[in-house]
């Protein structure tokens, strides 16, 4: 087993990564039928276009998950 040194205690925060160049928020919906992934998007709405169209192609696949890509930090609360 590895040793492992503590330098100091630290209180730790995070939250969502607003520096810039942050990178954006990415929505990607997946068939929760047939884990079919539709195109990761910036855009909601044409993230959310993919499962009309699984849908209008599979009418038994109803149910569809949300994939969100959002970065997050840390930081050191002082």
């Amino acid at each position: 087993m590895p040793a492992h040194t503590i330098i100091r205690f630290a209180d730790w925060t995070i939250s969502p990564e607003t520096t810039p160049p942050s990178p954006p928020i990415v929505h990607q919906f997946e068939c929760a039928t047939c884990n079919a992934e539709g195109a990761a998007d910036e855009d909601f709405e044409t993230a959310r276009t993919w499962t009309f169209q699984h849908v209008g192609k599979n009418p038994s696949h109803q149910s569809y998950r949300e994939i969100i890509h959002r970065f997050w930090r840390m930081h050191l609360v002082n």
